[in-house]
C-alpha cells in the first residue's frame, strides 16, 4: 500500500463534492448531512486560517448587529449545528432517548449550503461541481423561498422565510 498526502482543502472538497452528488441524485439525506458537516469543519477553519470571515462568523456579526450579545463563534457554531442536525447525526450523548426528530430534506439542503458559503470564500465559485449545484439550484429550489440568485441583498418576500 502507498500512502499519499493530501491538503484538507482536497479532503472537504471530496467530502462536498460527494455531499451534493449524494443530495442531487435523491440518496441518503443522513450521509449529506454528515459529510457536509464534516467537510464544513474543515473549511471553517481554512477561512479562518486566510483571515477572512467564515460563514459562522457572518451569522455571529450579523446577530450581534441586532442586538445580540455574549455570542462566542463556538457557541454559535454549535447553535447552527445543532439546528441543521450535524451534532445529532455524529454524537450521541448519556442522556440521549434514540431518537431525532428532523426534517431531513432541509438540514441536507442547509448543511450543503453552509459548507459550500465557506468553500467559495476559498476557492471561489467556479469549479465545476459548485457550477452545477447553483445550476441545479435554480432549476429546482423556490425562488420565493431561496435566494437561488445568490443576491447578497436578497430578502424573502414578506410573509414568507
Amino acid at each position: 500500500m502507498t500512502n499519499k498526502v493530501y491538503t484538507r482543502l482536497e479532503l472537504a472538497t471530496n467530502q462536498l463534492e460527494a455531499a451534493i452528488g449524494l443530495f442531487v441524485a435523491g440518496r441518503d439525506r443522513f450521509s449529506v448531512i454528515t459529510l457536509a458537516g464534516a467537510a464544513d469543519v474543515i473549511l471553517s477553519r481554512l477561512v479562518i486560517n486566510t483571515g477572512r470571515e467564515n460563514f459562522t462568523e457572518s451569522v455571529l456579526l450579523s446577530e450581534v448587529a441586532q442586538g445580540g450579545t455574549d455570542l462566542t463563534r463556538e457557541g454559535v457554531g454549535k447553535e447552527i449545528n445543532d439546528t441543521l442536525s450535524i451534532n445529532h447525526l455524529k454524537h450521541m450523548d448519556d442522556d440521549d432517548d434514540g431518537y431525532i426528530d428532523i426534517d431531513l430534506e432541509e438540514c441536507a439542503l442547509a448543511a450543503i449550503l453552509k459548507a459550500l458559503a465557506n468553500y467559495v470564500t476559498l476557492a471561489g465559485r467556479n469549479d465545476a461541481f459548485v457550477q452545477a449545484f447553483l445550476y441545479w439550484v435554480k432549476l429546482n429550489l423556490d425562488p420565493n423561498k431561496y435566494n437561488v440568485d445568490c443576491d447578497p441583498n436578497w430578502e424573502p418576500p414578506s410573509g414568507e422565510a
